[in-house]
């Protein structure tokens, strides 16, 4: 799991770099940028096809089905479900593999085959997608589980062991992009629930500056709120940063 976050803030960073430069990198850039986390040649081809998904332009970049920038002002004004309509049509466009023919692509790409694993990871985009839709709630976009669904997948092909059975390989896949889904929705309700509890405490805290002020009748002090709440001064000094402007105390 550790490793999938690592890589997830890697591709993040990334696809920051590349918002910068008008959603285009040149794959020296790219090969530059994950230098330390010594990818083999394979795996760097994945992350171009992902960060090509994305729709990043890559110079140098020779893979199937490259996607061409958008320009960026557009991009900026469309709306997360139009997105992801355009994004399922592109999908639809991808020829579904035949049982048989997944199942020798799992097996060349357990053994370490990465045209293989790039066919392999074009196909289960779709799962990633479809599986996106019954985690779709919560404060998570959904753009947002179908990135995470698709690093997961990334890593999954990965780890491959051999086997003659299709179905382990596809429960195996469809394990690890559900878990990755639902580590982000558990993430996303964290935060909330850390949101939630500041909102609390600026709350209270505004509560107390009025009740105070109202009783002594001039601007009260860190000082004074901590004796009226019983709370540590360094505590007050917390919230009041996390508040901003919206409670004036004397420091």
């Amino acid at each position: 799991m550790q490793e999938r976050y690592i890589f997830r803030e890697m591709l993040s960073e990334i696809k920051g770099l590349a918002d910068q430069k008008g959603n285009r990198l040149s794959l020296d850039e790219i090969r530059e940028f994950f230098k330390n986390a010594h990818l083999t040649e394979e795996q760097l081809q994945m992350v171009c096809a992902y960060l090509n998904e994305e729709k990043i332009q890559i110079e140098g970049y020779e893979g199937a089905g490259k996607q061409e920038a958008p320009d960026k002002e557009e991009a900026g004004m469309m709306e997360e479900s139009d997105c992801l309509e355009l994004y399922q049509a592109e999908l639809e466009e991808i020829e579904e593999l035949s049982e048989e023919e997944e199942l020798k692509y799992f097996q060349l790409a357990s053994a370490g085959d990465p045209a293989a694993k790039s066919r392999l990871t074009e196909h289960y985009l779709r799962t990633v997608y479809d599986l996106s839709r019954t985690f779709a709630f919560g404060t998570v976009p959904r753009g947002d589980l179908i990135q995470e669904g698709n690093v997961a997948l990334m890593l999954a092909l990965e780890e491959l062991e051999f086997s003659g059975k299709l179905e382990d390989y596809r429960n195996f896949l469809y394990e690890k992009i559900r878990e990755a889904m639902e580590d982000t929705l558990s993430e996303g309700q964290d935060l909330k629930d850390m949101g939630d509890k500041v909102a609390q405490k600026v709350n209270h805290l505004s509560e107390a500056v009025h009740n105070l002020e109202e009783d002594l009748e001039h601007k009260v002090s860190v000082e004074e709120l901590s004796a009226y709440l019983d709370m540590p001064m360094e505590e007050i000094k917390d919230i009041l940063r996390m508040a901003g402007d919206e409670i004036d105390v004397n420091e």
